[in-house]
C-alpha cells in the first residue's frame, strides 16, 4: 500500500481553534481554561504509569519544577535499568548448567521425548525454543518500556497528546457518553493489565514443587520478578488501544455529523440561498478540519508508537510458534503431571490471541469508519450550487485518498488481514519444528 496522501492542501480553510481551549465561562483566556480541564478519561492510566516512572502527560513535565522533572527522570531511568538487569539476570541464570538440568527434569515429567535417548541433554530443538522464549519475553518487557520512556519525552508525543486531548474534551462537551465509555475502557484495561501481569509473574512459581533446591528457587523467584516488568508492555498496548479507540470514536462522531448534515443539504429549505450556502460552507470546513485532525492522530500513532507496535507484533509471531510447540509436546506424553503445564500454555495462547485482536481490531475499526464517511460524502448532492458540489466532490476524493492506516513502522499494516498471515506463518514454522523434533528422536 502506498503512502498516505495528504488532505492538508486547501489553504483557504481557516485554522480552527482547539476545542479543548474553548470554554463558555472563560472566552477571554482559552489557554488558561484548557489548563484547568483535566484529561479525565485517561487519568487512571496516567497516574498508574506516573508511579511506574513513565509520564504520559507532557504538560506535567513542562509546567512542573526542575526538582519534579529530575525526580521523574530519575525514577523512570531507575525502573528502566531495573527492568533490563532483572531480565538479563533471569535469562543468564535460566541458562546455567544447574537450571539447565532442572529444565530437563521438568520437561521429562510431561514429555520424555523432548530429552535425548541417553537422558543426558535436552534436544536441540527444545533448547533453542527455550532460549528464544527467554529472549522474546525479555525484549517485550524491556523494549516497550524503553520506547515509552524515550518517546513520551519527545516533541512529537506532545503533538499527539494535544491532538488526543482536543478530541476527548470535544467529545466530553458534545458527546458525553463517548467520554464515559473511554473512561470505563481505561479502568477495565488497567484491571486486565494487573491481572495479566500477576498471572504471568505467578506462573514460574508452579515449578517450585518440582525441585525446591536453593539454586532453583533463586531462579524461579528472579524469573517471576522479571515477569512483573511486563506491566510496562501491557500498559504500552493499553495506551495504543485507548488512543486508537478515541480516534475511532472521532471518526464515528464525524460519521454521525455527516448523516445529520447530509439530510439537511439534500432536503428542500425555505431559507435564503445565501444563508444556506454559508451554512453548508461552514459544515464543509468543519468536516475537513475534523478529518485532518483525526488523520493527524493516526500519523502520530505511527510516528510515536510504531516501535511499540513492532515489538508487540514480533512478540506475538514468536509466541504463536513457541507456545503451540510446548502444547504439542505435552499432548504427545501420557504423563498425568503435564496437565498444568498444558493449561498454562493454553492460557498464554488465549492471552496472545487477545493481544493480536486488540492490535488488529482497532485499526480495522478506524479504517472502516473512514470508509463509511467517504461513502456518506458521496451521497451529498447539492444541485443548487455547483461551486459547493465541487468542494464536496473534492473532499470526498481526499477522504478516500487519505484513508488512515496504522502500521508497525511501515513493516506491516495492522488490520484483520494480519491474522491469517500470522496463523499461516506460525503453522509453517510449527510444522518445521515438529519435523526437526521427530528427526532427533
Amino acid at each position: 500500500m502506498g503512502a498516505m496522501a495528504s488532505v492538508r492542501t486547501d489553504e483557504s480553510l481557516p485554522r480552527r481553534f482547539p476545542a479543548w481551549a474553548v470554554d463558555e465561562g472563560n472566552k477571554g483566556d482559552p489557554v488558561d481554561t484548557a489548563r484547568q480541564i483535566p484529561l479525565v478519561p485517561f487519568q487512571p492510566l496516567i497516574v498508574c504509569l506516573r508511579i511506574l516512572g513513565v509520564e504520559l502527560d507532557p504538560a506535567i513535565l513542562n509546567e512542573s519544577s526542575k526538582c519534579y522533572r529530575y525526580l521523574s527522570w530519575s525514577l523512570g531511568l531507575f525502573s528502566l535499568l531495573s527492568n533490563g538487569l532483572c531480565n538479563i539476570f533471569a535469562g543468564v541464570l535460566g541458562q546455567r548448567k544447574n537450571i539447565y538440568e532442572h529444565n530437563k527434569a521438568v520437561l521429562s515429567t510431561y514429555n520424555p521425548s523432548l530429552i535425548d535417548g541417553n537422558n543426558s541433554t535436552i534436544s536441540s530443538v527444545m533448547s533453542w525454543n527455550l532460549i528464544i522464549d527467554y529472549v522474546n519475553y525479555g525484549v517485550l518487557a524491556f523494549g516497550v518500556h524503553a520506547s515509552l520512556f524515550v518517546i513520551t519525552r519527545q516533541q512529537k508525543w506532545k503533538l499527539l497528546w494535544d491532538n488526543v486531548q482536543q478530541q476527548i474534551l470535544q467529545h466530553h462537551n458534545e458527546f458525553k457518553e463517548i467520554s464515559k465509555s473511554i473512561r470505563r475502557l481505561t479502568i477495565a484495561g488497567l484491571l486486565i493489565v494487573i491481572l495479566e501481569s500477576l498471572w504471568l509473574a505467578s506462573s514460574p512459581l508452579y515449578f517450585m514443587r518440582l525441585d525446591e533446591t536453593h539454586q532453583v528457587l533463586v531462579v524461579i523467584f528472579s524469573k517471576s520478578f522479571s515477569y512483573l516488568f511486563h506491566v510496562y508492555a501491557f500498559c504500552g498496548l493499553l495506551v495504543i488501544a485507548l488512543i486508537g479507540w478515541t480516534v475511532a470514536q472521532g471518526f464515528r462522531s464525524l460519521h454521525l455529523e455527516l448523516k445529520i448534515s447530509s439530510l439537511f443539504t439534500t432536503a428542500s429549505d425555505i431559507r435564503p440561498a445565501l444563508e444556506k450556502e454559508e451554512m453548508i460552507q461552514k459544515m464543509l470546513t468543519d468536516w475537513k478540519g475534523l478529518h485532518v485532525l483525526l488523520c493527524d492522530a493516526v500519523d502520530g500513532i505511527n510516528d510515536c508508537l510504531g516501535p511499540v507496535l513492532l515489538i508487540w507484533v514480533a512478540h506475538i509471531f514468536v509466541g504463536f510458534i513457541a507456545t503451540p510447540f510446548y502444547i504439542f509436546g505435552g499432548f504427545r506424553s501420557s504423563q498425568t503431571t503435564n496437565t498444568t503445564i498444558i493449561a498454562l500454555n493454553l492460557s498464554l495462547m488465549v492471552m496472545l490471541s487477545f493481544h493480536l485482536f486488540v492490535i488488529t481490531g482497532i485499526p480495522s475499526r478506524i479504517w472502516h469508519e473512514a470508509i463509511e464517511n467517504g461513502k456518506l460524502l458521496q451521497q451529498v448532492n447539492l444541485k443548487d450550487s455547483n461551486h459547493l458540489q465541487e468542494q464536496v466532490n473534492m473532499l470526498t476524493t481526499e477522504v478516500f485518498l487519505s484513508l488512515p492506516r496504522v502500521t508497525a513502522m511501515e513493516y506491516a499494516d495492522l488490520d484483520f488481514s494480519l491474522i491469517p498471515t500470522v496463523i499461516g506463518t506460525c503453522l509453517t514454522y510449527l510444522i518445521i519444528l515438529c519435523q526437526f523434533q521427530s528427526s532427533e528422536e
